[in-house]
């Protein structure tokens, strides 16, 4: 455990920076998933995405591909949304694709397009992977957006 981390987990939705990265994380937005935050806002306007899936809170992953794509892209918006931000925002994106090679690029791309204004142009990646932490998950998004204008949320020291 690093110095500092009792305290650290112990602020209120750790929305303030403790010290442990010298001031430079502005707010972290919590997560349903224990130890990690949804989106970290760095000072100097950056939000940082933590990995969005398709992973219901009742552990449920749709079947269909498509589906389990739209739900995670859905993830994604709905943490962009819980700082300030939307779509628009993107800075970059990467999707990691369970067993790629089987997985079909234009239905990828048709699904990310519902999602990402193809005029918005994010940098993006897309990685195939031999396996995700759970092994019904196939896709999981994670993302850098650039925070909107005077975005100071509530509790921040910004």
């Amino acid at each position: 455990m690093y110095a500092g981390a009792d305290a650290a987990e112990g602020t209120a939705a750790n929305n303030v920076d403790g010290g442990s990265t010298g001031g430079r994380v502005v707010t972290r937005l919590p997560s349903a998933v224990p130890g990690i935050s949804d989106v970290v806002h760095v000072a100097g306007g950056l939000l940082l995405v933590s990995g969005q899936t398709a992973l219901s809170d009742d552990a449920d992953v749709p079947e269909d591909f498509d589906a389990e794509l739209d739900r995670a892209f859905a993830a994604l918006v709905t943490a962009l949304a819980g700082a300030g931000a939307l779509p628009a925002d993107l800075a970059r994106v990467t999707i990691y694709v369970r067993d790629l090679p089987n997985r079909s690029l234009e239905t990828i791309r048709a699904v990310r397009d519902r999602w990402i204004a193809p005029g918005s142009r994010p940098a993006s990646a897309l990685i195939g992977v031999a396996a995700l932490f759970d092994p019904r998950v196939r896709v999981e998004i994670d993302a850098i957006a650039v925070a909107p204008a005077g975005y100071a949320p509530a509790g921040s020291a910004a």
